[in-house]
């Protein structure tokens, strides 16, 4: 099979990066020949993961990804714009036309859906289109996206989708598949957590920090580690974001000192990283979004307890 995905990737944060990442090396590892166009390159640095271009060199130098990325920006015009749509679907319709393919997949609905369906129109290639929660919730219904959109769905060869966002999926898709929301890869998420047994409990969040840092519960998960006993509980904190510098500010606040921020680590360290913890938050208390957490599967593969709520953490 030969896939041409339109996605998220590395160095992007988030969900959707790490899933397609994974989604491709599960491609590779059964013999597919895997395209990526992405924009990771023109990514705002406070979502940027630093450190993977040595890995992704990799990917493509020994596995065999062909990996298509808008490093370059656009030319200057008014009004000002990324051209994220254009330019993803030059490099995607560039890439079709100099071989043979079989199936365009996109994971996001803007811009990557958009894309996909319009190089599938272009092309005639079928168009598997995978979605997250945020996509679903902020533009799917919104009267600057609701028309094409349709048409993305409507039009796919199949909508991936899960239990949850069936519905909302449904009105518009002729043709379904939902799965449960892919573990990344079993093999290298499945052994026992390895912090320290005469060391404190280590708790972590991992994420994005944005402006919206209180819908993720970092507040309440700052006040509960305040009044703790800091000699048998921990807490690590790993994610960046543009709330970052608010929150440090709180953080200052709340607890009279700040705790370090790790910067964010790639889809392939986090098994490292889980290695050294013994469970994460994944709060999202006041959340308008129902987001696929990729995070929380891996975490209790990993043998990580994943603290979902205020009232567990009573009990630690």
């Amino acid at each position: 099979m030969r896939t041409c995905i339109v996605s998220k990737f590395p160095p992007i944060e988030g969900g959707i990066a790490s899933r397609t990442y994974w989604r491709v090396r599960r491609l590779l590892d059964a013999g597919d020949t895997v395209a990526v166009v992405t924009n990771a390159g023109g990514v705002d640095s406070e979502y940027r993961i630093a450190g993977c271009e040595e890995h992704l060199q990799w990917l493509v130098s020994e596995r065999g990804l062909l990996l298509r990325d808008l490093s370059c920006p656009p030319p200057w015009h008014i009004p000002t714009s990324p051209d994220y749509v254009e330019r993803l679907l030059n490099e995607t319709l560039h890439l079709l036309r100099t071989g043979s393919w079989d199936q365009i997949e996109s994971d996001y609905l803007v811009p990557y859906g958009i894309v996909g369906h319009l190089a599938s129109r272009l092309t005639g290639l079928p168009h598997v289109v995978r979605h997250g929660g945020s996509d679903i919730a902020k533009f799917l219904h919104h009267p600057s996206y609701a028309t094409i959109l349709a048409d993305v769905l409507r039009e796919a060869s199949c909508v991936v989708t899960d239990d949850r966002h069936r519905p909302a999926v449904e009105p518009f898709a002729q043709c379904i598949e939902c799965e449960a929301v892919p573990v990344a890869d079993e093999m290298a998420f499945s052994f026992p957590s390895t912090p320290s047994s005469d060391g404190p409990l280590i708790c972590a969040y991992v994420g994005k920090i944005n402006y919206h840092w209180r819908r993720k519960g970092l507040d309440r998960i700052v006040e509960w580690f305040a009044i703790q006993d800091q000699s048998r509980i921990s807490l690590r904190l790993v994610g960046q974001g543009v709330g970052e510098s608010d929150f440090k500010r709180w953080m200052q606040g709340t607890l009279g000192r700040e705790l370090p921020i790790e910067s964010f680590v790639p889809p392939w360290e986090m098994p490292r990283l889980f290695g050294s913890l013994d469970a994460v938050f994944v709060l999202g208390l006041d959340e308008t979004v129902q987001n696929m957490s990729l995070l929380a599967d891996e975490a209790r593969l990993a043998g990580l307890r994943v603290i979902e709520s205020l009232e567990s953490l009573t009990s630690l």
